[in-house]
């Protein structure tokens, strides 16, 4: 069985609640803190590793985002949405493009100490 909670990302960080506080760009913005909470090792099946939760310039936080590990071994960020009562899944936030995407992954993985490149 596959130990994603053993990832050499997370081995640095303690088993509990912590946040950074620094001043990472993303863009034009600017990720201010990042309060990182390992996951529980029963979640390790699906490749959770983590939850974060990011403030931008010091005036927004975005709960719920996930670092997980993917089928392929890469380290990728999931980030929130909720499902209808149909089942369809709808982002509460979400990167506006690609581009968006890996600049906020690069940014978090710096802050984290994790050397990869963003998710593909």
């Amino acid at each position: 069985m596959n130990q994603p909670h053993r990832h050499p990302a997370l081995q640095r960080l303690r088993r509990r609640r912590q946040t950074l506080r620094g001043s990472w760009r993303v863009g034009t913005a600017t990720l201010t803190a990042i309060t990182i909470t390992p996951a529980s090792e029963l979640n390790g099946d699906d490749g959770l590793l983590a939850f974060l939760n990011l403030e931008l310039d010091g005036l927004v936080r975005i709960d719920g985002v996930t670092l997980r590990l993917t089928e392929h071994g890469q380290l990728s960020l999931s980030f929130p949405s909720r499902t209808s009562r149909r089942g369809t899944k709808h982002a509460l936030v979400r990167p506006t493009d690609r581009a968006a995407r890996h600049a906020i992954e690069r940014a978090i993985f710096n802050a984290l100490g994790i050397r990869q490149e963003p998710s593909r």
